[in-house]
């Protein structure tokens, strides 16, 4: 929590008030300031990450705790998660007999990347993987775009404050995030488009991936509940 200049950490182990700050009170500790950063990376602040307390959050939040991380979505997704496990079991290994080296964070940062996108859309490649079963290129630039993203989303930068100087971009803030959303919107957008328009002229109706339960949601009218942006910027996150 910050006070003016002052931050403090509240640590409990009494579940009453842990409850009373993520659900009671979550509108007055889950602010998030609005920067430069964050507007980039939820596309205006459509997805639930990063987006201040207003409504879109707020309906961005009831659609992910129904519909996303809820304990039946967790087990259907879980044979997914488990075929990764042995594939990135079997990636190291073919590195270790190769005689090459391993580059933990490397090789962990693919791990996370390939289970994400086979769990939102149902595959771990967008282009060619390597034959020992390494990411590619285009897997690469994915999911190391997320990170250069987090590197500069609450950094200091002046125009956050000063919104006057926000052409000059001093610091060159805006340009890397410019790029690296960029990159996240290259590889997801073909996918989410071409997906968007086979439900929207019910070729599919099937639900297979975390991207077909976005699309699935309707409102009380029977209508899409989810604009294609709002699931662009939920899938970037």
């Amino acid at each position: 929590m910050a006070y003016g200049a002052e931050h403090f950490r509240v640590v409990s182990k009494e579940a009453e008030i842990v409850q009373e700050f993520f659900k009671k009170q979550d509108v007055t500790y889950m602010w998030r300031p609005f920067t430069v950063g964050t507007e980039y990376t939820s596309h205006g602040s459509l997805s639930i990450v990063v987006a201040p307390s207003n409504d879109q959050r707020k309906k961005m939040r009831r659609v992910v705790a129904s519909e996303v991380s809820n304990p039946y979505r967790l087990c259907w997704l879980l044979e997914k998660r488990f075929k990764e496990v042995d594939n990135f079991v079997c990636f190291v290994h073919n590195q270790c007999i190769s005689g090459a080296v391993v580059d933990v964070r490397v090789v962990v940062r693919q791990y996370c990347g390939k289970v994400i996108r086979k769990m939102m859309f149902k595959k771990i490649y967008f282009g060619e993987g390597k034959k020992d079963g390494g990411a590619g290129v285009k897997e690469e630039e994915d999911i190391n775009s997320p990170f250069t993203m987090l590197s500069v989303m609450y950094a200091f930068c002046l125009f956050d404050y000063m919104p006057s100087l926000r052409r000059s971009d001093l610091n060159g803030h805006e340009q890397i995030m410019k790029e690296a959303i960029k990159i996240v919107n290259k590889c997801h957008d073909p996918i989410i488009d071409e997906r968007v328009r086979a439900w929207r002229e019910g070729k599919k109706k099937e639900a297979e991936d975390l991207l077909a339960i976005l699309l699935s949601i309707k409102d009380s009218k029977g209508k899409p509940f989810l604009s294609a942006e709002e699931i662009k910027a939920q899938a970037a996150v």
